[in-house]
């Protein structure tokens, strides 16, 4: 009884591994309100870019964006199977909305208010569940939500500062299989393995974000804003299934705990320069700078568990390195109601590939986008883009993770966004 009891003890410290995945940025930069949105564009979309744009805003406004992301990622496994054959090649697809709303205030006395709900990260992933991956990820859903108010004052005509205060929401639900086989950590056999699912963790936290918008001329405008890290931690439930085989000699097939996961995510810098360089054209660069390397660690705890050995606490490592993501898009507004643009993000990952697996997954990537705005009348305006990643595939052949996650990974992702802007 003790040799099991061992086993499954360390099957259940296993499970500390798996949130290590649920954090990253996924397959969707930050690019909130469109692609003609950054630091020194002046619309709702800065309540993420930069809240002291909102104070350039004329009048009030409603901004509301909607950017479907849908994503096809593979994996082909490298080495062979139990049987001696190629492992199959498996995949899955999924959309994720998001979605950017905000309302935008011209308040007396040269200050402003804006009120912004969005969603900067999310993730969606759902592999075969008996599939080659699945000891390094089966399904994975995250979401995290903001809800930001921010205040801005006018300086002097030309320069506005601003600040917002954000209640984060986070949810998580992930599963993957395990192995009780403490003398070797890679077997695979259905003897062994346990089923973990990480069930309805959600949490809230506060974060804040601030910024400059100086625009000393009718063509010249440049944003600097800052987004501070945040501490989270998610509290929900786990549970452990195991075979019937090894049910059958500890009389459990199922154990229960409590989790608790606390983690913090990475502040963020943006720069962003908007200019005219004719009164026809329009030219915007961003630079944003992601502090990932700062998400170094995971505290985990499982406590309350329906069996003892189930009650842990370790703190796990993370693999991520900073990242700095740039964009460009140029505009043309020489049409009576349109303006139409064009450009490029280039967002590398922030994951060595010695620690991706399945479901911590990212991929350097080009985007290519084409959005085009039209004004319905003097106060409404509609538009409509699609962002098109070129992604550089994955290949894994030195994991630090284990040996289920050597292969190659490649992504498809393609993105449509919506836009309405209503001013009053």
């Amino acid at each position: 009884m003790k040799w099991y009891s061992t086993r499954i003890s360390i099957a259940l410290l296993t499970i500390l591994l798996i949130p290590v995945s649920a954090f990253s940025n996924g397959y969707t930069s930050p690019w909130l309100g469109g692609e003609l949105s950054g630091p020194g564009v002046a619309n709702g979309a800065g309540v993420y870019w930069n809240p002291a744009a909102i104070g350039a805003i004329k009048g009030n406004s409603i901004f509301f964006t909607l950017e479907p992301t849908y994503e096809y990622v593979s994996y082909q496994r490298y080495g062979v199977n139990q049987n001696g054959s190629p492992y199959n090649r498996v995949s899955f697809n999924d959309w994720a909305p998001l979605p950017t709303f905000a309302a935008t205030f011209e308040l007396p006395k040269n200050f402003g208010f804006g009120l912004g709900i969005y969603a900067p990260f999310a993730r969606i992933a759902n592999y075969p569940s008996n599939g080659p991956e699945r000891f390094n990820g089966i399904s994975e859903t995250l979401a995290i939500v903001n809800v930001t108010p921010a205040l801005t004052y006018k300086i002097t005509p030309a320069l506005i500062i601003g600040a917002g205060f954000s209640y984060v929401y986070g949810s998580l639900d992930v599963h993957e299989s395990t192995t009780l086989d403490t003398v070797n950590p890679s077997d695979e056999n259905p003897l062994y393995e346990a089923k973990v699912h990480l069930k309805n963790n959600t949490g809230s936290t506060y974060g804040w974000n601030a910024g400059i918008y100086y625009h000393p001329t009718h063509d010249f405008t440049v944003g600097l804003s800052y987004m501070a890290r945040t501490y989270y931690t998610l509290e929900g439930n786990a549970d452990i299934t195991i075979s019937p085989q090894m049910a059958s000699l500890i009389g459990s097939s199922k154990f229960t705990a409590k989790s608790q996961l606390s983690f913090s995510m990475p502040q963020m810098v943006a720069l962003g320069i908007h200019f005219e360089p004719t009164p026809s054209w329009i030219v915007d660069i961003t630079e944003q700078w992601i502090n990932w390397s700062i998400y170094k660690t995971i505290h985990i705890k499982l406590y309350d568990a329906s069996n003892v050995l189930a009650n842990r606490e370790e703190n796990m490592l993370t693999g991520f390195e900073d990242t700095l993501s740039s964009k460009i898009w140029t505009g043309y507004k020489g049409f009576k109601k349109w303006l139409i643009a064009a450009g490029a993000t280039y967002d590398p990952s922030g994951i060595p590939l010695n620690h991706i697996y399945a479901l911590n997954l990212e991929f350097n990537k080009i985007e290519l986008f084409a959005e085009a705005n039209y004004d319905i009348t003097k106060s409404s305006t509609i538009g409509i883009g699609f962002d098109h990643n070129i992604t550089q595939d994955a290949n894994v052949t030195e994991s630090v993770i284990q040996p289920s996650s050597n292969g190659l990974y490649k992504a498809d992702i393609e993105k449509i966004t919506l836009l309405y802007n209503y001013k009053f």
